[in-house]
């Protein structure tokens, strides 16, 4: 590892000698007034760095602007970063957080969008609370970002965002709070997401909560829709850590990808300076994590959807020969839930804008339910009822889907308000099962868990409910075999997932590891396999847990069924959009 150093201390200083003269043009943020400016700062100021003085800085900023730093076009992999340098929400460290950072993911074949975001904090702005102007700006960079696609060549899908300190703190603002702009929509860029699909926090600073110093800042808000995200920072930099070390946390439990890197000494503000110490290697580090969670995909094209397994995994991949995984529909905020009706029409959710949506056979989407209770997973039932896990009051309801009157089916139990109910699947019988795991939600207005566990219900066909198995660090995904004698609960706390045996009566028995892989949603086709997803993958298990393919995602997968007028489209839910991909196979009744 030692050898290795020195090289990448010249690979950084390298970067730095071979910059430019002139540093690429700047583009204003916003098209017309900047939200809430109301032109009482003064002028913009740059500050030199001097020997053993201060750093390149900016301040007094009121025109936010993206520096675009594109690369070779024989490099680029079609991801883009948006750089959000620290300052304490006062300056902008403009050099070693902002322009070198832009160079390195230039070198790594990554359009880097260095935002200029306003500083300071304004006077009439509160002091305990984070500067609003800062994720207007964050946000808008986002969006611009994935609006200049096309002009850019960058894949919308792969639009990340990387912050140094109060800038680490902006990303993680960003990343955890795209349910709801913070500003009125300027233009058509507007129209695009302002979620991050991955967030790279550099010694995050104001983390954590200021009076409640054992939680997370009230404005970091992680939930399982939270982008994928590494950390690193260094164990003698005390704020950065308590709250990368609580984030984590947050992210675990919510299901999230995380990667987290703390170099035993460094202190604070290290940046892109080069160097041959451990804690400079976070740049190789980071791009390594780019690289397996599948942001650097070379050209940033889509690809077939590849096995992964050699040649016998390629004979067993249940994909059509040929096929590929095509994007259907985006813009959407966080899809889930798809579940298919008896003709094969696929209705999903879009849970942050409160929407269950229909894809129909015919290829036309429309909204069939809004408000819909803030629904996540969905399953139709042999009579034609659509199930729906309503997550805003921790209910289960049954949809008329000709009326679209609902009917609560599930308020508590024992008199205690659920967990939040995520998934669920209903047997050929008519009886339920549902999984409760608990991710608090902004939109609560309870507070912590009524339940004494996390675990899978049934529900029998005359309306008594039971908690079939309650040991479960965070139930996910749930599926039934087509004859209702096997369930799948996927466990995505304990990263496995269980299969059991369905007594007559509909309790759980002879409980087993079925894989070592947990899930967010589950299906199976009628050959018997199981499909899970995980990170951008659709993971394909034959009956006897045996891995047989790896479907790859543009986006975080989150669910899948079986749709399509003959049954053999496979549709995924993922990230911001709707994806589908034809089968050799076919699904089963009530996925």
């Amino acid at each position: 590892m030692t050898r290795t150093l020195p090289a990448l201390a010249l690979l950084l200083a390298a970067t730095t000698l071979t910059r430019a003269a002139d540093p690429p043009p700047a583009l204003d943020l916003w098209p017309g007034a900047v939200p809430g400016e109301k032109g009482n700062v003064p002028e913009e100021k740059l500050t030199q760095p001097v020997p053993n003085g201060p750093i390149k800085s900016v301040t007094n900023v009121s025109k936010p602007t993206l520096t675009v730093y594109r690369p070779a076009k024989d490099k680029d992999t079609g991801a883009a970063v948006v750089i959000a340098p620290g300052g304490g929400y006062n300056v902008l460290a403009w050099e070693h957080e902002g322009t070198m950072v832009g160079e390195w993911l230039q070198s790594i074949g990554v359009t880097g969008v260095l935002v200029k975001y306003r500083v300071p904090r304004r006077p009439d702005q509160a002091k305990d609370a984070p500067p609003v102007g800062a994720l207007q700006d964050a946000q808008r960079a986002v969006s611009l970002t994935r609006a200049k696609a096309k002009e850019w060549g960058i894949d919308p899908n792969r639009v990340g965002m990387l912050g140094f300190s109060a800038g680490g703190h902006l990303t993680a603002w960003a990343a955890t709070n795209s349910d709801k702009r913070a500003y009125e929509p300027a233009d058509e860029a507007d129209k695009q997401s302002c979620r991050p699909d991955f967030a790279v926090l550099i010694y995050p600073g104001g983390l954590v909560n200021k009076q409640e110093k054992e939680k997370l800042a009230p404005e970091i808000r992680v939930a399982k829709d939270t982008p994928p995200c590494f950390f690193a920072l260094a164990y003698n930099d005390n704020g950065p850590l308590d709250g990368s070390l609580k984030m984590m946390a947050a992210l675990k439990q919510a299901g999230v990808s995380a990667e987290l890197h703390v170099y035993s000494a460094g202190g604070h503000g290290f940046g892109m300076r080069p160097g041959d110490k451990p804690h400079q290697t976070w740049p190789k580090r980071c791009e390594e994590w780019l690289k397996a969670e599948g942001f650097l995909t070379a050209g940033g094209k889509p690809t077939a959807p590849k096995t992964g397994g050699g040649e016998e995994e390629d004979a067993a991949s249940p994909v059509a020969p040929g096929a590929k995984v095509e994007k259907l529909a985006g813009g959407f905020k966080f899809t889930e839930g798809p579940a298919p009706d008896a003709d094969g029409n696929v209705y999903f959710t879009d849970q942050p804008n409160d929407k269950i949506l229909k894809w129909d056979t015919d290829g036309k989407l429309t909204t069939f339910m809004e408000p819909c209770g803030r629904s996540n997973g969905l399953c139709f039932d042999k009579a034609g009822f659509l199930w729906a896990c309503a997550d805003e009051q921790n209910q289960l309801w049954k949809i008329d889907v000709k009326t679209n009157e609902k009917t609560v089916v599930v308020k508590d139990h024992g008199g205690k308000l659920l967990n939040g109910p995520n998934d669920v699947w209903v047997a050929p019988n008519g009886a339920a099962y549902f999984t409760d795991p608990f991710y608090k939600r902004p939109y609560w207005k309870h507070g912590a868990q009524e339940q004494d566990a996390r675990g899978v219900y049934h529900l029998s066909p005359e309306g008594k409910l039971s908690r079939a198995d309650g040991d479960y660090k965070q139930p996910n995904g749930v599926i039934g075999s087509p004859d209702g004698k096997k369930l799948y609960v996927a466990d995505i706390g304990a990263n496995k997932t269980n299969v059991y045996d369905v007594a007559d009566d509909g309790a759980l028995k002879n409980r087993k590891t079925f894989c070592e892989s947990g899930s967010d949603g589950m299906t199976i086709d009628d050959a018997g396999n199981v499909y899970l997803t995980r990170g951008k993958a659709v993971l394909v298990f034959a009956a006897d847990g045996k891995k047989v393919a790896t479907i790859d995602v543009p986006e975080g997968a989150t669910n899948v069924c079986f749709g399509g007028k003959d049954g053999a489209t496979l549709f995924i839910t993922a990230g911001t959009s709707l994806y589908a991909v034809k089968t050799k196979v076919k699904g089963t009744a009530r996925q």
